[in-house]
């Protein structure tokens, strides 16, 4: 007896299409889509095989600026949601990414990492009611003005897009992403910025929280 495929090697080009859609509409809670753009990549690149965990998005990037806050975002990769239990991480394979990850500076792999450790995002992925989910990457840069003193602050962050409506989940998603939050401040006279300490970070509102 054959055994079935998986349903995510039919989706045709207007499936994939459409749950683009609905995931893309939900950007609008971080900054006003430029849905074309967006739409275009996912289409671009195509649903995960059913052997897929993940699938890259060819580059695409969009830029908002209001006032002194400036936010740019990228759609980087889509997930196989019917593939999220077997992508946690635990045993000799988280111990094994741990150490790859402690000199990794490229923080789109330190949110798939945080991903698969977290099992139950994993879960909430696993029973969503569609084949895939997209994980988009914040970068928000805000100039605060006191007086004569001015600093600049980036935030960094994942934006994950699942197709769930329940409250309960969509909290959980806004945590993640607020914990998995990189503060970062610029050095004076250089164009460089330094990473704020964990500690530090704990009077930081997520900005999608506010």
């Amino acid at each position: 007896m054959k055994k079935p495929k998986s349903y995510i090697k039919t989706l045709d080009r207007l499936k994939v299409s459409n749950l683009a859609g609905r995931l893309i509409r939900d950007i609008e809670r971080i900054i006003p889509p430029d849905t074309a753009l967006f739409h275009e990549a996912v289409i671009i690149a195509g649903a995960p095989e059913a052997t897929q965990s993940l699938h890259y998005l060819p580059f695409n990037r969009q830029v908002h600026a209001d006032g002194d806050v400036t936010i740019a975002l990228s759609l980087v990769v889509l997930f196989n949601n019917l593939r999220m239990e077997r992508f946690f991480l635990s045993g000799f394979r988280e111990r094994f990414s741990r150490l790859v990850f402690k000199f990794s500076f490229n923080v789109m792999d330190q949110f798939i990492r945080a991903i698969r450790l977290d099992h139950r995002l994993l879960r909430i992925m696993v029973t969503a009611a569609g084949e895939f989910s997209i994980m988009g990457i914040v970068q928000r840069d805000e100039i605060q003005r006191k007086r004569f003193f001015k600093r600049r602050l980036r935030f960094q962050y994942p934006l994950l897009l699942i197709p769930i409506s329940d409250s309960a989940s969509l909290d959980y998603l806004i945590e993640f992403e607020r914990r998995q939050t990189i503060e970062k401040i610029k050095i004076p006279l250089l164009p460089l910025y330094r990473k704020v300490p964990r500690h530090v970070n704990g009077s930081i509102t997520h900005p999608r929280s506010k």
